[in-house]
């Protein structure tokens, strides 16, 4: 009797505490149970393999998280293109964007060359740059290089397609055949490559490689399978080849890092959990959107389609290697350089 009437006041004092707490914190939840809402934005064309992408991975995040994560899907430009989501990214104006290759290594050489699209001309195939991107040592400098030059967090690179060069006057059957060629350029590590093939770079924006292509301002144009196929860059270049020097380019799904901190750890691990499925999912995916593709130009759509023969793409690669190497090192630094360099090598000789 006599503890109980001691522990009387405490009892009293007990739900007025509790009612304090409530008031102020609002209702107890677990980390897993919190509601957020995420925006994806995404600049391709629609129906291609990255806007598929983009649409599971919104679909798997809220299964996984049991519709306590929302993502509020953009599509194929609707908010930004392809330079402004970039900057969207940086500042915080977008949670989540699905980044281009190109703009991406626009700020960081490194993150070029990890994409494959800085490296032109130095793969042997997909095996090859998979084993490469792969490498745990490759995605801690990509992370590095997203949290320090974009204040981004890497939730994963998704593949968007090997190459597709069209030309409009000649078809190409050798490496010899680019000589003199006016190729559409997308950034240094192409124009570099292009040059060490013979052929002369042109920097032109996505916008303009249509109508440059049909005036002949310039020879041919590459990019990805969806792009080249959707985009109908096919009605203006009747000769098409599949260019083995950018296996698979990487855009690169990626959260600001503001909004990623602010996460709790359970919310984190859905979207790094989502966002590894869809990328193996894009690799899978991507393979087959491509030959479909090549199937379609077959069937009528372009005057010729090839590929080159082993011993030319040898060759292409004895031609590339220098000049890509060097550009590595210059824009990167000789440590930096090197030891991406010596990746892609060992990846190559596993």
């Amino acid at each position: 009797m006599k503890n109980r009437l001691l522990l009387g006041p405490i009892y009293r004092f007990v739900p007025i505490v509790l009612g304090v707490l409530f008031f102020f914190a609002g209702p107890i939840q677990s980390e897993a149970t919190q509601k957020i809402k995420l925006s994806l934005s995404s600049n391709l064309s629609p129906g291609s393999c990255l806007e598929l992408a983009a649409d599971k991975f919104k679909d798997v995040v809220e299964k996984k998280s049991n519709g306590n994560i929302t993502v509020i899907r953009y599509p194929s430009g609707e908010l930004y293109d392809s330079k402004s989501e970039i900057e969207a990214i940086v500042n915080g104006s977008v949670d989540m964007a699905l980044l281009h290759v190109a703009y991406v290594g626009a700020r960081s050489p490194e993150l070029e060359f990890i994409s494959s699209f800085g490296a032109q001309g130095c793969w042997d195939d997909y095996e090859h740059f998979y084993r490469f991107l792969d490498m745990p040592e490759v995605r801690k400098i990509a992370d590095n290089m997203f949290a320090t030059k974009l204040k981004a967090k890497l939730l994963t690179p998704i593949s968007y397609g090997t190459s597709v060069v069209g030309t409009n006057k000649k078809a190409i059957h050798t490496v010899a055949d680019y000589k003199n060629l006016k190729m559409r350029a997308s950034g240094t590590a192409q124009a570099a490559m292009y040059k060490a093939l013979g052929a002369i770079p042109v920097e032109l924006s996505i916008k303009e490689v249509f109508m440059a292509l049909q005036r002949g301002t310039i020879d041919g144009a590459c990019t990805g399978p969806g792009r080249f196929y959707f985009s109908k860059w096919y009605e203006a270049t009747p000769y098409i080849i599949q260019d083995y020097a950018s296996p698979f380019l990487q855009f690169w799904h990626a959260m600001t890092m503001n909004k990623w901190k602010k996460l709790t750890s359970e919310n984190q691990k859905i979207l790094e959990d989502a966002a590894q499925e869809i990328a193996l999912w894009a690799r899978e995916y991507i393979a087959k959107e491509t030959e479909l593709t090549y199937q379609k130009f077959k069937g009528g759509l372009v005057k010729e389609m090839n590929f080159l023969s082993d011993d030319e793409r040898v060759k292409l690669r004895k031609l590339a290697y220098p000049a890509m190497h060097e550009l590595i090192i210059k824009r990167c630094g000789k440590e930096m350089g090197e030891k991406l360099w010596g990746y892609m090598i060992q990846a190559r000789n596993k």
